[in-house]
């Protein structure tokens, strides 16, 4: 009887060691099962909330629709800042966060594409491309950049090979790079395009990204929302009182038609020759291209989503969207 005891003490031993490694591993395993458990519930939380966030976005372009719409059933013939689409949203308490919203006018800024040429352009477009390419040397140098650039960017966006003299870049330019690319030879997706044209710095681009635009068509500058420089631009005789005086009388009284924004400047100039048949081709009052910004804050994380909207008489629609800042 003496010669078992030692035995039953060892056994004991290797029953305890073995309750305690089965003890660790439980919980091991159950810290394991509650930190993944924790890790989905965090998961599916952002999730939902992410999908809550972009719902706001969506109601924010119900609500910049609705806005336009109003503007098309009102018929006056005309856009401008005086108009309810103008208003922005400010930041706003919905359940879970806040929401801000504005839409800015894409025909208030100068259309890239408006310098582009078909493969063989006919004598109007040929006039129309130069009148938009004098256009936008004007704006380069009010904003004090390389006037080099308009010839750049309209030999990116025509269909030839031809570069302008003796400014322009075609595929020799760009093949030389690191690493090579060629010239697009059509219409510019978006504004960040511009990055690849010669001469186009990030110091430039930042300069000029808030005075263009990339649409899908020819369009005209709407006088009604276009900047102080914008409007300089259009005439080399339109100096800064002058941009400052029209975009003052505006505020309360936009301009109908061409006609009284052409009078009110041959007004402004005091002379009998208004260069009015010059600028006459360039302008409208009139707009059906909009960009709304949304922003939504929820638990310190914001989200931003930029919608591209076409409005026309049947109603308006959506072009793009894009989340986050480009």
């Amino acid at each position: 009887m003496r010669a078992c005891r030692p035995l039953r003490s060892r056994q004991s031993g290797v029953a305890l060691i073995t309750a305690v490694m089965i003890v660790a591993m439980a919980s091991i395993a159950a810290v394991a099962m509650t930190q993944s458990l924790q890790l989905g519930t965090h998961r599916t939380a952002n999730v939902m909330e992410a999908d809550q966030r972009f719902l706001y976005t969506l109601g924010s372009e119900a609500w910049a629709r609705g806005q336009l719409i109003r503007d098309i059933l009102d018929r006056h013939g005309y856009d401008g800042l005086d108009e309810d689409w103008a208003k922005e949203l400010p930041m706003t308490p919905v359940e879970g966060g806040m929401v801000a919203a504005h839409i800015d006018d894409l025909q208030g800024r100068f259309n890239l594409n408006n310098l582009f040429l078909p493969l063989r352009p006919k004598a109007q477009q040929l006039a129309r491309n130069q009148r938009q390419l004098a256009l936008f040397r004007r704006l380069l140098a009010l904003l004090e950049l390389d006037e080099g650039i308009a010839g750049a960017t309209a030999d990116w966006l025509d269909q030839d090979i031809n570069p302008h003299f003796p400014e322009g870049a075609e595929d020799n330019e760009y093949l030389g790079q690191t690493p090579p690319y060629r010239s697009a030879n059509g219409m510019l997706a978006d504004i960040t395009e511009l990055r690849l044209i010669h001469g186009v710095t990030q110091e430039a681009f930042d300069k000029l990204a808030p005075y263009v635009t990339a649409l899908p068509e020819f369009t005209q500058v709407n006088v009604n929302t276009a900047s102080k420089l914008l409007l300089r631009a259009l005439h080399g005789r339109i100096d800064a009182a002058a941009a400052e005086s029209l975009a003052s009388d505006r505020e309360e009284n936009p301009f109908k038609d061409k006609k009284a924004f052409l009078d009110r400047l041959a007004a402004l100039l005091g002379d009998n020759n208004p260069p009015a048949a010059k600028i006459e081709p360039l302008i409208a009052v009139s707009s059906h291209y909009f960009q709304l910004q949304t922003q939504v804050q929820m638990n310190r994380v914001n989200q931003t989503l930029t919608s591209l909207l076409d409005k026309q008489p049947q109603g308006v629609r959506v072009l793009s969207r894009t989340l986050g800042n480009f």
